[in-house]
């Protein structure tokens, strides 16, 4: 690479740390309404989970007087710890969101950096790839989506990222210590995310299946797999018994709403086509595409072919190289299969498949230096800095765009901030109030019931018995606000007769409840 070449490289580089900063500090430096709109409506579910944490109220919604576990526990004691420095206040809480946001990104793309050189550090391109590749996924609009929604997704990433690496790196050092150290890290993950139980098992399958296959050396690592796999089941027990004795389900209550009204098989199509938008993270793939069979089908086979070129490469892989692409490998089929297969909630699938992105996006940034570095050597050298600025273009475009989307959480719109103004302006703090669309709302207004069952148990109940009328009419609820109507459970709040709807408006439906 010439000083020319280095020199543009490194400004490339400055200038997508700097479009993924400014993303993450914006709601920051704003402030006002943008910073309350950069949560997304299920991160307010967590943080109002997280500030009755730290009022001494336990994981809890409605004023302290619903228990839930509908939430990742390790994100929301995290949350927690900043609403107890601030005693509660929920405008400096969503600052403390924000800051600590911005420092778990930064390091996970400090980890995507640091392990991608040493993965690669074979090759005279490792330090370039790397950086490509941990700048662009640190910059890209997908990125910046899910690691700034007061979820657990950015701290998710980062624990898979940095177990990830440390595991394909850890080649010939397998002592009992290091595998339960290694055990600890994946139990943490899944404290972060409950469906790391993909990744765990990913981890295990691929040291079982990589390395010398004598008598021997098979026995040695499946005893170095059961030390690491119980470790990790270990640490994840107390919240999987906290579950089962609490709530009835080691799975939390929010999975079991998300799934209430999936169907088998109902995500699947989704899948080749979040895959893809993975591997291209810069340029994301808006849902009406994804949608499209001409798409899926172009998708499926590219995501076919990405399967078919590592297969191909694989003999030319060291070791190193080898565990992270079997280790991903496997946790992308699991983790794909479950969401696509199994699990309802297709508009998150983009969400719940997002830790697969920096391995994606390395990928794609060796396979773009090895193209560059061959066409440099063309007649299309002279014009090559054009799709420098065209993929700089392509990044901040998405931004532009993505900002001016009605359900878009870190831009001008948030579509449950209309009814949430409408509670501030209109219904006292005594009042309570219930909502299928609850996050927003039960943060801002203390009396506020869920009513999909996310972190509600006693709605989730009455939403499988198709009685959530009735469960409403048990509860002190005296208005149900939402912003749309949400199919059957909207349906059967307006079919009961003491549930009279008031306002019906675009972005607002009131129900006022007689008894």
């Amino acid at each position: 690479m010439s000083n020319v070449q280095h020199r543009g490289f490194v400004l490339l580089i400055v200038l997508l740390i700097a479009i993924g900063g400014i993303v993450h500090l914006a709601p920051l430096v704003v402030g006002g309404e943008f910073m309350v709109k950069s949560i997304s409506e299920d991160g307010y579910l967590m943080l109002t989970i997280a500030r009755n944490m730290a009022l001494g109220l336990g994981m809890s919604t409605a004023e302290g007087t619903i228990p839930t576990n509908g939430t990742q526990p390790l994100m929301a004691a995290i949350w927690a710890v900043g609403y107890w420095l601030v005693n509660g206040d929920k405008i400096q809480g969503i600052v403390w969101v924000v800051v600590m946001q911005f420092i778990i990104t930064a390091l996970a793309a400090v980890l995507l950096w640091h392990g991608s050189k040493r993965i690669l550090q074979q090759y005279a391109t490792a330090g370039t790839v790397a950086a490509l590749a941990a700048a662009t996924w640190y910059a890209c609009l997908l990125t910046g989506i899910h690691t700034t929604n007061g979820l657990e997704t950015g701290l998710y990433t980062l624990c898979v990222i940095g177990v990830a690496m440390m595991f394909s790196l850890t080649i010939h050092t397998w002592s009992i210590r290091r595998c339960i150290g290694l055990g600890v890290l994946l139990g943490i993950t899944f404290w972060a995310r409950n469906d790391a139980v993909f990744f765990i098992f990913a981890a295990c399958v691929t040291h079982l299946l990589l390395g010398p296959f004598d008598l021997n050396h098979i026995k040695q690592r499946l005893w170095q797999v059961l030390v690491m796999g119980t470790t990790s089941v270990v640490i994840a027990l107390p919240w999987l018994i906290n579950n089962q004795i609490k709530f009835g389900s080691i799975i939390p209550i929010s999975g079991h709403s998300q799934s209430l009204e999936g169907l088998w098989g109902g995500n699947w199509y989704l899948i080749p086509t979040t895959l893809v938008e993975n591997l291209l993270a810069f340029a994301p793939m808006p849902r009406s595409l994804q949608e499209q069979i001409w798409v899926i089908v172009v998708c499926t086979v590219i995501t076919l072919a990405v399967g078919g070129l590592l297969i191909v490469l694989w003999s030319r892989f060291h070791t190193a190289q080898r565990r992270l692409v079997m280790l991903v490998s496997i946790y992308t089929v699991g983790i794909a299969s479950y969401y696509g297969l199994y699990f309802g909630a297709s508009h998150f699938v983009g969400r719940y498949l997002f830790p697969l992105t920096p391995f994606f996006i390395l990928l794609w940034a060796a396979i773009a230096v090895f193209i560059w570095q061959r066409l440099v050597l063309t007649k299309l050298r002279p014009i090559m800095p054009m799709f420098v600025v065209l993929f700089i273009g392509i990044i901040v475009a998405s931004y532009v765009f993505a900002y001016q989307r009605p359900l878009f959480y870190m831009g001008i719109h948030h579509a449950h901030f209309k009814f949430t103004k409408w509670v501030e302006k209109n219904v006292s703090e005594e009042v309570w109030v219930g909502g299928v669309q609850s996050g927003m709302l039960g943060y801002f207004h203390d009396r506020t019931i869920n009513l999909d069952g996310k972190v509600n148990p006693q709605a989730l109940e009455a939403r499988k018995k198709h009685e959530l009328d009735e469960y409403i009419l048990k509860t002190d609820i005296q208005y149900v606000v939402d912003w749309y109507q949400i199919g059957s459970i909207n349906k059967e709040i307006m079919e009961n007769p003491s549930i009279e709807l008031i306002i019906h408006e675009k972005g607002l439906s009131v129900w006022r409840v007689h008894r």
